[in-house]
């Protein structure tokens, strides 16, 4: 299904939201930081009916946590945009927080790599970070000025893949901290970034409508998506051998097969209830916007950023979408071996849990 267009209108104003989010332009206020190591108890937020989603709240005021990615010991590891920090939220309850060392660096993307350690974009920093279990930080600039890298990813190769939102690159670095760079031809804006099933880099084109493949040699590919500025953000690799993306202005999400076969599918097309159900931002156009996108063991979970819920896409495409009770703007989401899916809540200031009832 590829129909799913929207009134131009309400694409323009979709469009310049996802970036605005993505950017981080609108900015709230951030206290002084805190020291790095926290003990704080959870505040839950207890689920109204069966939705089953609890809030966890980030010991820092106003951080915007943006992304998160899960340690090898069941913890949450992610970014706090306005924060400056990498947080951390232990299987225990305990909280950590690591302050980035440049200031107003917008920690962006996150990932376990293969080295054992977290890497994460500075989306302004115009950095790569490193930070290990223990909190210690290293960051490496990068040799483009401006280059405001966005996603992250661990690629098959031992290194680090990412995108380059501002000079339509993608970047490579390796766990010594070697900087690599790759021009793409049509690419405009990339965005997100996953290692598909066939050992290469996929990753979005947001101004382009484009998806796109880098083998890890530097050889580019670019295909075209059927919905005219869909504006793709998000981007996962599937359980199907697929990879499967957002589309923020078109409120769809797309599967792609490795050989460049496009299908879209429309989210619930159901209206999101009231503000004070689903807590829409006052920013937010009249879409859901599909921001980020994460694969467990037989579906797809994608975060509404401007809907305020989850959406649970199948492999043939049928969704069916999970209220969050008024926790507000999810963004980055990952799902646990167990089936529980993680999210970071922008506007929430926390990091949100949901428990699927047939998780295992």
């Amino acid at each position: 299904m590829s129909d799913v267009g929207l009134p131009l209108s309400v694409l323009q104003a979709a469009r310049t939201f996802a970036r605005d989010v993505a950017r981080g332009v609108r900015r709230r206020g951030v206290r002084t930081l805190r020291p790095a190591s926290l003990w704080a108890a959870l505040a839950l937020t207890a689920p109204a009916g069966a939705t089953g989603a609890e809030l966890f709240a980030v010991p820092t005021p106003d951080s915007y946590p943006e992304s998160v990615a899960l340690g090898p010991d069941d913890a949450v590891w992610f970014t706090e945009k306005q924060g400056n920090k990498i947080g951390r939220l232990a299987p225990d309850g305990r909280w950590d927080e690591f302050p980035v060392p440049t200031q107003d660096s917008r920690p962006q993307g996150i990932v376990v790599g293969p080295d054992g350690n977290f890497w994460f974009t500075e989306n302004r920093g115009n950095r790569i970070g490193r930070v290990t279990p223990s909190g210690g930080i290293t960051e490496f600039p990068l040799p483009t000025p401006g280059s405001y890298p966005f996603g992250i990813t661990s690629g098959p190769d031992g290194a680090l893949w990412f995108t380059l939102s501002g000079t339509n690159r993608i970047g490579r670095i390796t766990v010594d901290g070697q900087v690599s760079e790759f021009a793409l031809a049509r690419t405009q804006t990339p965005y997100g970034i996953a290692t598909g099933p066939d050992g290469n880099l996929w990753f979005t084109g947001f101004n382009s409508n484009t998806i796109g493949r880098i083998t890890p040699e530097g050889r580019v590919a670019e295909f075209p998506l059927p919905t005219p500025d869909s504006a793709p953000q998000g981007i996962a690799a599937g359980p199907d051998g697929g990879l499967w993306f957002t589309e923020v202005a078109a409120d769809a999400v797309g599967r792609i097969t490795t050989d460049g076969k496009v299908t879209e599918f429309p989210l619930t097309s159901d209206p999101p209830g009231p503000a004070s159900e689903d807590a829409r931002p006052s920013r937010c156009p009249s879409t859901k916007s599909p921001y980020a996108i994460a694969a467990g063991k037989d579906a797809l979970w994608v975060t509404q950023h401007c809907g305020g819920r989850l959406s649970r896409v199948t492999l043939d495409g049928h969704v069916t979408e999970i209220g969050l009770d008024g926790l507000r703007a999810p963004n980055g989401t990952v799902v646990a071996p167990d089936g529980t899916v993680w999210f970071a809540l922008a506007r929430s200031n926390g990091i949100g849990r949901h428990r699927p009832e047939d998780r295992q």
